[in-house]
């Protein structure tokens, strides 16, 4: 049997709220915990809160009574246990099964990773450098043989951060394995990252002229797109996307056609001005993906220069904006050759 240990009954003073009730993305911080150990193990217990598909069981004054009160709740199991904390929302499927097999093999698995910063110590002698060759950190989940881990527990005389200091005092060894270098715990606001999605869908309709514009791109063609600034519809729908994630109103009441100010505007400083009102709003681009809907002129020529122009006005790598084309088909009016739309999607990160 695999069973599982979710202590989430921490007061998260440092947090300054309750950390595993923030939302992230689409759900909690304890559910992304949850929802990886319901995959995964046979009998997942959650201690401090009350989660459906979980067994509850009360939190403790501290963690170690906390872990204490979920072991009681298979006192009578037999297999392996994972204990895990509710802030490590971050975890894999994957990650967590390697831990349970390594475990199966050697009687328990505790991911490590080594220390990467500068680190010093300070005591009565004053502050002095350590060596960072010779320390390395602990992460959850850490996985034991169940019976081993409940006697340690009932048998331990004092209190305990986790459970892998415990066991190498009970055991004197324990299977420590490479850690997880996502696998973050989520301790201050600062640590928590904020995503937001926006959507944004432009059209315009050609008209005489000669050549299309973009995402800030000339494409030869017989014919432009017809609008009250340069008609870039890729900037618009990017344009848009941004303003609707990072909460602020869309690009025609930013840069409203009834002003002449934007009369055949450059459409890539529209966009660079939507930038500047995400990170007025505390956003930042991490991502563009937008699909341009046309029959003609051809566009993937031009997709590789499009995406280099648009990446320094969204401060990203290129390979962070995703362009692609495609046609309806001789469908409907842009099957018709009446014009060109654009559908795009950006993900944001809080700064």
């Amino acid at each position: 049997m695999k069973y599982a240990i979710i202590v989430a009954g921490g007061t998260s003073s440092r947090y300054g709220k309750d950390k595993l009730n923030e939302q992230l993305l689409d759900k909690s911080v304890l559910q992304h915990s949850v929802d990886v150990f319901q995959a995964v193990a046979d009998v997942v217990v959650v201690v401090g809160q009350k989660i459906d598909g979980t067994i509850y069981a009360e939190g403790g004054n501290t963690r170690f009574q906390s872990v204490f009160n979920g072991l009681m709740k298979v006192a009578d199991g037999h297999g392996l246990v994972a204990i895990h904390d509710g802030a490590r929302p971050f975890i894999t499927r994957q990650f967590v099964e390697r831990l349970y097999a390594e475990a199966e093999q050697h009687g328990s698995a505790v991911p490590h990773l080594p220390v990467t910063d500068t680190v010093y110590t300070k005591g009565k002698s004053g502050v002095k450098k350590a060596n960072r060759n010779a320390l390395f950190t602990v992460q959850t989940p850490q996985v034991f043989d169940v019976a081993k881990l409940r006697y340690a527990v009932e048998h331990a005389t004092g209190d305990y951060t986790d459970e892998s200091t415990l066991y190498f005092d009970t055991y004197g060894a324990v299977n420590f394995v490479e850690g997880m270098r996502g696998n973050t715990k989520i301790t201050f606001k600062e640590d928590l990252p904020e995503f937001k999605v926006g959507v944004g869908f432009d059209v315009h309709p050609f008209g005489e002229g000669n050549g299309v514009i973009l995402g800030g791109v000339t494409i030869p063609f017989d014919k432009k797109l017809q609008g009250h600034s340069d008609a870039d519809a890729l900037c618009h729908a990017i344009s848009d996307a941004i303003l609707s994630a990072s909460g602020n109103k869309d690009i025609g009441h930013q840069f409203p056609d009834t002003d002449e100010r934007y009369k055949g505007a450059d459409s890539t400083k529209l966009l660079a001005q939507c930038v500047e009102l995400a990170a007025q709003s505390g956003y930042e681009v991490v991502n563009v993906s937008a699909v341009i809907i046309c029959q003609a002129p051809k566009i993937s020529p031009h997709v590789d220069e499009m995406a280099n122009r648009l990446s320094a006005i969204l401060k990203v790598s290129p390979g962070c904006v995703n362009l692609s084309a495609t046609t309806t088909e001789h469908l409907g009016a842009l099957g018709n050759g009446d014009g060109i739309a654009v559908n795009a999607q950006t993900l944001l990160r809080r700064l």
